[in-house]
């Protein structure tokens, strides 16, 4: 670590210098323009300005196509660069499709340039624009109604609903791709301008987002259930996906806003409700006609990922008390 001596400069203003290797290292020179951002513990980041025309990746694919072309541009998303210079010595139309598939799923990306071995990907959504909280608000919001439609359209056997859970999935995965996105620009940058959100809080989001969008796969699940089966549930099992959906819609909200407000003790009146409740799912693999062979697949299905979704929000509510303790131990350096 090194040390420098504050000097006093004027009757009112004080200087310290910089080191000359960081400087150097970051093409620091009489004129740049360095960020400084205060953190809650008195904590100052200098951050040198690195222009977003920098951010940029030229990724020659070769004959690579299909999930292993999608996962190297999400990469290249997730690591926030800005602009994505796709090329390839002779790039097929397949190899085309796969990029223009991907980019309509992401928040931003937009392709403006394309020739027979190139495409060209701009990212038009400024990191100002960046709002974790709010795209974290957003992927509650989808994922509540999309568990809420996906029972509903089992018990109803309503097709369309289904199918539209089905593609408000793709809606969370662009949601949850742009905060672990904006995690990786905190930690680039330092700070997000006109975002007074710190590392540890984005860290805490960035996990927060993925149990969510893991609790919409298997919204998603049980919709592809209601689409592929043709059956009439009993009743007692259509009363318990009832109440089950009541609760789920109570338990999304509130885990949500108790990590928000870093709410430790109704985090863990959180995780005790849903041990509670997750022997409910016994009744429901447990049914009263499962010598049936479509009804008992509908039945170990729900079970399966009603299980899983009180597991997300179990994790939720244990963010909520990390999350907690982190700010405090923050607070104390």
């Amino acid at each position: 670590m090194e040390t420098r001596k504050v000097q006093r400069t004027g009757k009112s203003t004080f200087i310290v210098s910089l080191p000359k290797g960081w400087a150097t290292k970051n093409g620091i020179e009489a004129g740049s323009i360095i960020y400084i951002n205060q953190s809650d513990n008195g904590a100052l980041t200098l951050t040198p300005d690195r222009s977003e025309r920098d951010l940029t990746m030229r990724l020659d694919i070769g004959s690579k196509a299909g999930d292993p072309l999608v996962r190297d541009l999400i990469a290249c998303y997730l690591s926030g660069f800005r602009t994505i210079e796709v090329t390839s010595s002779h790039m097929s139309s397949a190899q085309k499709k796969d990029v223009h598939q991907l980019v309509q799923k992401l928040i931003g990306p937009e392709i403006l340039e394309e020739t027979s071995n190139k495409v060209l990907i701009q990212d038009l959504l400024s990191s100002e624009e960046l709002q974790a909280e709010r795209a974290l608000r957003r992927i509650k919001t989808v994922v509540k109604s999309m568990i809420q439609d996906a029972m509903l359209a089992l018990v109803e056997n309503n097709k369309e609903l289904a199918l539209d859970v089905i593609q408000r999935d793709d809606d969370v995965d662009r949601l949850n791709l742009l905060i672990s996105r904006q995690f990786t620009e905190i930690l680039r940058s330092g700070f997000i301008k006109r975002e007074a959100l710190d590392p540890v809080t984005a860290r805490y989001y960035a996990q927060a987002a993925s149990n969510f969008e893991r609790m919409a796969d298997h919204a998603y699940r049980i919709a592809e259930v209601a689409v592929g089966s043709e059956i009439m549930l009993p009743q007692e099992m259509v009363d318990e996906l009832r109440r089950l959906d009541e609760l789920f819609s109570a338990l999304v909200d509130e885990s949500f806003t108790t990590l928000l407000h870093q709410d430790s003790d109704k985090a863990n009146e959180i995780i005790d409700r849903v041990s509670e409740i997750r022997m409910s799912t016994i009744a429901i693999t447990n049914g009263s006609n499962a010598a049936d062979k479509v009804e008992l697949m509908v039945r170990l299905v729900v079970s399966s990922s009603v299980e899983r979704m009180l597991d997300y929000i179990q994790n939720i509510g244990e963010l909520t008390i990390n999350l907690k303790h982190a700010m405090a131990a923050q607070e104390m350096k």
